[in-house]
């Protein structure tokens, strides 16, 4: 444990709980008209909050229903037929043309067979020492060895629970309680995390960060063991060849996803003093042969990147490169991590298949995380969200409906309390007394234009 004086906290340490549904509907209201001239007028009817699934995280997929409608028989095809004829008459005279009513029955039949599952994802789960020792409070007497990290995630746990497929990449392991929570430089979370992940509504876990292997592999091992017993697909770190070159899958709604996982190096280790299985790294051979292999077993592919400079809002130059070298793979979306702030979003064409898009996030900031000199920028953050779309059985998928959504991880003026809010939910008078937003005059507003600025205003 760190022998550090921890800092006596300013409320008493209960867990915070989301405000009713009038409160928050008040204060999403709030906020959206603080940002009216900076959001299109979509965004309001698309911000509400999607209604949580059940309190434990649904780990089989079953078929969404689509809409029904009804389809002509004999018994009321006279009726239809004049519909068709009458349609067929204003047709002619406003000169659409016969053709066009064709495609009304086929639009039907496509919206009867088409399958869609929703996706969320965010980024860097970084807890330090002051927010374990936060979640110690939470849990009751301080050093009794348990935590309870529920509390920090809750006002944003509906946006996970409400998508079929959630991810998050957890920078930091899982090294054991005994190590216990702690901070910059080598980085430990205690074990509760894994139970608050999966409870919050994660189904994939990626873990190959620089952190991955700050507590060697004693705190590795601890940590896959872990993650392994829990009821998510995880991927990054590994005890074993046979780990290593699995590749990991969620299924959902008749679609199946692949998560891949790669990051840049680790801390104070080179990568030859590691085991060749521990921790996976970003080599391009070994991309392509993984990518090759997920398509094989997948329709979609998803890449996790631990990449990218840190507290550059920009693509730097092996991020694009990467970016083009996955596109060309026809990977489908990209999860970007590592810079601590939020970084650009786009479309990257493969260059040799026009056919295909990659999505790219090339940074989805930080998720919780605390630094000991905060910039706004740091907890500025972004949920991704989008839905993947088959139209027939056994037909493509496609990424579609794509939006960011802008988080703020709060923590007060003395780090004594934390928690992951969707800015349309953050309260304007909480945002004043945050750490990182305490000098700017309209924190609320700034969040918002600063997202625009940097992610780009078409994800809004």
């Amino acid at each position: 444990m760190n022998n550090e004086k921890r800092p006596t906290p300013r409320y008493q340490p209960t867990p915070r709980r989301v405000s009713s549904a009038g409160q928050a509907r008040s204060q999403r209201a709030s906020n959206a008209d603080r940002a009216q001239s900076r959001r299109p007028e979509t965004r309001n009817a698309q911000s509400q909050r999607p209604q949580a699934r059940s309190a434990q995280p649904r780990r089989t997929a079953t078929q969404r229903s689509a809409p029904q409608s009804p389809k002509p028989t004999q018994k009321g095809f006279p009726l239809v037929a004049g519909a068709i004829a009458a349609v067929a008459v204003i047709a002619v005279v406003v000169g659409i043309g016969i053709p066009a009513i064709g495609g009304l029955f086929s639009s039907q039949d496509a919206a009867e067979s088409k399958t869609v599952v929703s996706f969320v994802a965010v980024g860097d789960n970084l807890p330090d020492d002051y927010i374990g020792w936060y979640a110690d409070r939470l849990a009751g007497d301080e050093d009794d060895g348990l935590y309870d990290y529920s509390p920090i995630f809750e006002p944003i746990v509906p946006y996970i629970q409400g998508a079929d497929l959630a991810y998050i990449n957890q920078e930091t392991h899982l090294g054991g309680d005994d190590i216990g929570p702690q901070g910059y430089p080598s980085f430990n979370t205690t074990d509760a995390m894994a139970t608050t992940v999966v409870d919050s509504g994660f189904d994939f876990v990626a873990s190959a960060s620089n952190h991955s292997y700050d507590w060697g592999q004693g705190a590795l091992a601890h940590s896959v063991d872990l993650w392994e017993k829990m009821p998510v697909a995880f991927t990054g770190t590994a005890l074993t060849e046979e780990q290593y070159d699995r590749i990991v899958t969620q299924e959902r709604n008749g679609i199946t996803f692949a998560l891949l996982n790669y990051t840049y190096g680790v801390n104070a280790y080179s990568q030859d003093t590691l085991p060749a299985y521990a921790v996976n790294f970003i080599d391009d051979d070994r991309i392509r042969a993984d990518v090759q292999r997920a398509h094989e077993v997948a329709d979609v592919v998803l890449v996790s990147m631990h990449w990218g400079t840190e507290l550059l809002t920009e693509a730097d130059d092996e991020q694009q490169r990467l970016a083009q070298l996955l596109a060309d793979l026809d990977v489908d979306v990209v999860l970007g991590s590592h810079p601590h702030v939020i970084g650009p979003m786009a479309w990257v064409e493969n260059s040799s298949n026009p056919d295909h898009r990659t999505l790219v996030a090339y940074s989805l900031g930080n998720f919780l995380a605390d630094h000991e000199a905060p910039l706004a920028d740091n907890v500025l953050e972004g949920m991704l969200t989008c839905d993947f779309v088959r139209y027939e059985e056994g037909g493509p998928v496609t990424v579609e409906n794509v939006r960011w959504i802008p988080l703020v991880c709060h923590s007060d003026e003395d780090r004594s309390s934390f928690a992951v809010y969707a800015v349309d939910d953050y309260p304007a008078e909480m945002a004043k007394q945050c750490r990182a937003l305490s000098d700017i005059d309209d924190p609320i507003s700034w969040l918002y234009e600063q997202t625009h600025s940097i992610v780009g205003e078409q994800w809004f």
